[in-house]
């Protein structure tokens, strides 16, 4: 295969995973909308089915780490979309919460962030893989500190986790947009179709970290 022909079929992969997480993210948003526009989310919320909801995306992240290696394209797929409703689910709360003129301008600053920094991570020369350990060990400490702040409710404490969480993902977007790019270059046409999907979800949950944080700092409360 010559060098053109290569970098061809590295852009068509790499603009699979693209639109795969953008499909995710759409059915995201809309599930949401449809969900918070019922009025039935403070039912949803309210005691123990509301933490079952709000956890619910992070425990089926942490079951696709553990048996996404053992599981077919069509699962995987499944997976993902469940994963989107389940997350569609969760974010209803803030759509709830916030103005639609707040949700849409935090949609059009989170792609605006996200898309320069994927742009940087694919075209990049450098190898950002080094960035890695870091970065998941600030995912780590987010979360731990998040579900803290579940029970201290200290707005700013959640200040600074939104902005920590803005920096953290946007940084894992350029690294997971680098570490793509090199796992598709040398894979077979086989591994990269099940790899866009692990891709996409990877893209996906920093999209909509971005978003909500970005959400939480900026928008209005209706």
């Amino acid at each position: 295969m010559n060098t053109l022909s290569a970098a061809e079929n590295l852009n068509t992969a790499v603009a699979g995973v693209i639109s795969r997480m953008a499909v995710g993210v759409f059915a995201t948003m809309v599930f949401a909308a449809i969900v918070a526009g019922l009025g039935i989310v403070p039912l949803l919320f309210s005691g123990f089915l509301g933490y079952v909801i709000i956890f619910a995306p992070l425990a089926m992240s942490l079951f696709l780490a553990w048996k996404g290696a053992e599981m077919n394209e069509a699962t995987i797929k499944l997976w993902f979309f469940a994963f989107a409703a389940a997350m569609g689910l969760s974010l209803s709360l803030l759509f709830h919460a916030f103005t639609t003129g707040s949700i849409v301008t935090a949609l059009i600053g989170t792609t605006v962030s996200f898309g320069a920094l994927a742009f940087y991570g694919y075209f990049t020369k450098k190898d950002l893989s080094s960035f890695g350990p870091f970065l998941f060990a600030g995912v780590i400490g987010l979360i731990v500190a998040g579900i803290v702040n579940i029970f201290v409710a200290s707005t700013a404490l959640q200040m600074t986790l939104n902005v920590l969480a803005i920096v953290i993902f946007l940084g894992l977007t350029a690294y997971d947009m680098n570490r793509i790019r090199e796992m598709f270059w040398n894979s077979s046409e086989d591994e990269i179709r099940r790899m866009q999907w692990f891709g996409a979800l990877s893209l996906y949950i920093n999209f909509i970290n971005i978003f909500i944080s970005i959400l939480q700092l900026f928008g209005n409360k209706e």
